[in-house]
């Protein structure tokens, strides 16, 4: 009874779940080039066990909404934390299927960011960095050194799935890679950093 009620408010506000199609998925990231990694940090500690390269930056999806005439392009974005948690305020705006972002500043009236999470919350609950199984992915590097540069999920698990990157999260201890593997644990011997 619950779940029909909320279907049917969905389908009021024009949110019905099957009315939308993910057209693609970009996660922004900040962390050295990997063909030639320097030794570049995004924190420099006295202790190099504290020390991170990588960071997560935005989140976004392209999705779309069928019409009379052709589709409806919109975009939902979100700011990540260092560590990938998402930094709110997030937007929903419209957009073309070439990801222009030249609306990005007038949010739509058309539906809420609530309305989009709801929708696809598989994607975006976490939000889910590593949604290769749901919609085609692409990572973004903004680094100086790599800027711009595009990976396909294949690509970043090649490049970033190693012990050289280690994520920036001052609210743990835990040293973890862009997948969540376990590097190291700050403050620890060197001995007991590797599991």
């Amino acid at each position: 009874m619950i779940s029909s009620f909320a279907s049917y408010l969905r389908k009021i506000a024009g949110v019905a779940k099957d009315d939308y199609h993910i057209e693609g998925i970009k996660i922004f990231f900040s962390a050295p080039k990997p063909s030639s990694p320097s030794s570049e940090n995004l924190t420099l500690e006295k202790e190099k066990a504290k020390e991170a390269n990588f960071q997560w930056v935005a989140y976004q999806i392209l999705f779309s909404k069928p019409a009379k005439e052709e589709p409806v392009y919109y975009i939902y974005s979100v700011g990540l934390e260092s560590d990938g948690r998402e930094r709110l305020p997030d937007k929903v705006f419209e957009s073309d299927s070439n990801w222009s972002g030249k609306n990005k500043n007038t949010p739509t009236k058309d539906m809420m960011s609530g309305d989009v999470k709801r929708t696809f919350p598989k994607i975006l609950r976490g939000p889910n960095l590593h949604p290769d199984k749901f919609a085609q992915v692409v990572y973004v590097n903004t680094s100086d050194e790599d800027k711009g540069r595009s990976y396909s999920s294949k690509d970043f698990r090649k490049f970033f799935d190693n012990d050289f990157y280690i994520v920036l999260n001052p609210r743990t201890r835990d040293l973890k890679n862009p997948f969540g593997k376990l590097i190291g644990v700050r403050g620890a011997p060197e001995k007991e950093v590797k599991k």
